[in-house]
């Protein structure tokens, strides 16, 4: 919710896009603010976005005598949930106003009031004039586990200058059973869940990061990027999804991870919160568990859940490296990978998702996806050599019956493809086709089939 806000706003006061990178949840706003250091972790074969993972390392703590750096900057407060009390950064800054308006897709609508925005800015000029006689400590944990001499710094945020509030709608109308583990409804009744947000003055909007180098003589400069190669897309390939160690699991501890996925699928607010956990855990650091204080029970609930299945234990300090086995590794390879392709999916696609798994119809949507993928995407050479001719796309799309057909026509629109069936016979065809969504849509389905399969082996 917050994620799909913040991402309207950034399109609107940053048009052409390239600067402003939207912020995902505000759990982590602290961590986004001027000087903070920030992991990037580049775009791949498989998701064409940089992820980017906040730490709690200022650039003042791994300079040699960083602790008297001083560029006048405040940092304002956390937001919470149903909190009225209202925090001033009491920063100078140059204020904008956006009105976000309304803004829904599929049954789902975002309703943001007008929002007052201020900025801060560090200038790649003063941050050198700041730091040029100061040295970094290369004893300093997160110096001495940087791959290269690379890393980024904040240098600008746009953050709330006032209170502001935030409501998600989703409605389901009639014939869809949804699971009543998930929004607590069943049937041919309609369905609607609401969810309110209220975020404080100082909470992280955007923000804009400067691409900083260790030199020779461990002193900070400046690097300059290439704005068009940077912003050059992946081409498509197959995602390969890591599976092996997830069918290792046990039918229980299986269960145990399919009745998590249910649950956060059933609440899509989550998805940030876990996906910043994830990366910071993939990275090798213990993650920043001190947000689990500021959710509602049942969020903090159902990621504690999925923590504790990943082994990763709450009284370790954050940032702290981690010491996991290989088969930990592999899991939370492939969960993170789950989560952050359910994190680019809208969240009533991700209601489907559950039902599909409730009604045992996964594997058969993975097929359709797969035979859509035959005929629309770059096709595998894992795929060409499978191919099962005696199964079509006309065929498979037959077997559904007509509550699993709507629910599967529902999941595959999400990547632009629009299937349609009249008695006997199919119809379909591609519109606005984006190959981010079918990863993510593959990914899940994926994952939630592997899970599925050893639960009911």
């Amino acid at each position: 919710m917050f994620h799909k806000a913040t991402r309207k706003i950034v399109k609107e006061i940053d048009p052409y896009g390239g600067t402003l990178i939207p912020a995902a949840s505000p759990y982590f706003s602290d961590g986004f603010k001027p000087l903070y250091i920030i992991r990037k972790k580049e775009k791949t074969w498989f998701f064409t976005k940089d992820k980017y993972i906040p730490t709690s390392v200022t650039l003042a703590e791994i300079l040699k005598d960083g602790k008297d750096l001083d560029i006048g900057l405040q940092s304002s407060k956390f937001c919470n949930y149903g909190a009225s009390k209202s925090i001033s950064g009491g920063v100078d800054a140059s204020v904008c106003i956006v009105d976000a308006g309304v803004h829904a897709s599929g049954g789902v609508a975002d309703i943001i009031s007008t929002v007052e925005l201020k900025k801060r800015v560090i200038s790649e000029k003063m941050l050198l004039e700041a730091t040029k006689d100061r040295k970094i400590d290369r004893g300093h944990i997160f110096v001495k586990k940087l791959p290269g001499d690379i890393f980024y710094v904040i240098s600008e945020v746009v953050e709330t200058d006032r209170p502001c509030d935030l409501n998600s709608l989703f409605e389901a109308k009639g014939g869809v059973a949804v699971p009543t583990d998930i929004i607590k409804a069943k049937g041919g009744a309609d369905v609607c869940s609401k969810e309110n947000l209220t975020f404080h003055a100082g909470t992280t909007i955007a923000f804009k990061l400067s691409k900083l180098r260790i030199t020779e003589d461990d002193t900070l400069d400046i690097v300059w990027d290439d704005w068009l190669r940077s912003h050059l897309e992946s081409l498509y390939q197959t995602p390969e999804i890591p599976l092996t160690e997830l069918t290792k699991l046990s039918k229980d501890v299986s269960q145990l991870f399919l009745n998590t996925f249910l649950q956060i699928l059933g609440n899509s607010d989550n998805l940030p919160v876990l996906v910043t956990m994830l990366d910071q855990i993939c990275e090798g650091f213990q993650p920043d568990l001190q947000v689990l204080g500021l959710m509602e029970d049942e969020d903090r609930a159902c990621v504690e859940k999925l923590l504790d299945l990943l082994g990763i234990r709450k009284v370790d300090p954050p940032g702290q490296p981690l010491t996991l086995t290989p088969h930990q590794n592999e899991v939370i390879k492939t969960v993170n990978i789950f989560i952050q392709s359910l994190n680019e999916l809208n969240p009533d696609t991700l209601i489907l998702l559950a039902t599909s798994v409730e009604m045992k119809i996964i594997s058969r949507q993975l097929k359709l996806v797969e035979k859509v993928e035959e005929r629309f995407f770059k096709r595998s050479k894992h795929e060409m050599q499978n191919n099962r001719a005696e199964e079509t796309l006309e065929s498979l799309a037959l077997q559904f019956t007509e509550s699993e057909f709507e629910i599967t026509q529902g999941i595959l629109e999400e990547f632009g493809f629009h299937l349609k069936r009249e008695n006997t016979s199919i119809s379909y065809e591609m519109k606005d086709k984006n190959e981010d969504m079918f990863c993510s849509i593959f990914t899940a389905l994926s994952v939630l089939k592997a899970l599925d399969d050893r639960v009911n082996k």
